[in-house]
């Protein structure tokens, strides 16, 4: 098989969506620093007024330790409760086709499965990335639009994948360890 021209149905379902998510929001937008930095802080003042030793500085430092570990817990919370809704909005229960990826000579053809849509056509030079992770690549058009692309989805071994991303895509815009 040719490996400049092929293409992938993807079916994505709400692990696959979960563990995008994760990885987008925690791993590469790093959102998790003020939720960290900010709990630091708030602990910080908690011993800093409990070793103070003047009075009711042990029920301040116990709020402030709630606070600080309370509020970055909801936010994860809060992050996994929008994600499980999302995916019953998606009827993303049990796999399901989500979009086609045509990989062409010079540019990736994207269909949307799930919707009526026009073909979007993305040449490689444009992308802003591609991610390798364990069991997918995450295949960023732009720093807020990315397909899914599971291991097993498409006709190439995922060696063979990030070959064809290495000679196509521009120099720094591979990103993750070789498969």
């Amino acid at each position: 098989m040719r490996t400049d021209t092929f293409t992938a149905h993807v079916r994505i379902n709400a692990a696959i969506f979960r563990r995008f998510a994760l990885f987008d929001t925690f791993r590469l937008k790093r959102r998790w620093v003020s939720p960290a930095v900010f709990s630091v802080i708030l602990i910080a003042f908690s011993f800093a007024a409990m070793i103070s030793g003047k009075q009711q500085a042990q029920m301040i430092g116990t709020v402030l330790q709630f606070i600080g570990l309370g509020l970055p817990l909801c936010y994860v919370l809060h992050f996994l409760v929008q994600v499980h809704d999302q995916c019953k909005r998606l009827g993303l229960k049990n796999l399901r086709p989500a979009y086609t990826l045509n990989f062409a000579e010079n540019e990736l053809r994207v269909v949307n499965d799930m919707a009526s849509e026009p073909e979007v056509r993305l040449p490689y030079a444009s992308l802003h990335g591609v991610w390798r992770v364990n069991g997918a690549y995450y295949i960023y058009a732009a720093p807020s639009r990315a397909f899914i692309l599971p291991d097993g989805q498409y006709p190439l071994s995922p060696a063979a994948l990030w070959t064809h991303f290495k000679s196509v895509l521009a120099p720094g815009a591979l990103h993750g360890r070789r498969p």
